[in-house]
């Protein structure tokens, strides 16, 4: 190692350049992270302010299929999730009856996502610090 410590600094720039990248390169990873949350939200039968969701006329837990109507992605930096078919009309209350069950978030983000975005970005910052990724 040179004496006056240029490769350690010029290593430290090269993690402080990946930087630049961070957030458009974790993006995809944050998705998978967000469907996991939101599945895991449907699984309960709980809308994204953690209330259950009103059961069926039948008495059975309602939109057991949701998670398969869900797609979360990134483009570029930006994570969107989306709802296809009769789960997107009951998110809005559309269906007949007009029981509205939300699935996905409208306002704040709910505190699960939150705290799994705020993991997998620590993990991503750390593994780039690290000179792991």
């Amino acid at each position: 190692m040179a004496k006056d410590g240029s490769i350690a600094l010029d290593a430290q720039i090269a993690k402080l350049r990946r930087l630049a990248t961070f957030v458009g390169g974790s993006a995809p990873v944050v998705a998978l992270a967000v469907k996991r949350e939101i599945g895991a939200q449907i699984a309960a039968g709980r809308g994204p302010d953690g209330k259950a969701w009103k059961p069926t006329k039948a008495g059975t837990p309602a939109l057991r299929g949701a998670a398969g109507a869900l797609t979360v992605k990134a483009i570029g930096s930006v994570v969107v999730a989306t709802l296809t078919g009769v789960e997107a009309r009951h998110h809005f209350g559309a269906v007949k009856g007009k029981v509205k069950r939300e699935i996905l978030p409208t306002g704040k983000i709910p505190d699960p996502v939150t705290r799994a975005i705020t993991r997998v970005l620590t993990g991503e910052f750390n593994a780039i610090m690290a000179g792991t990724k």
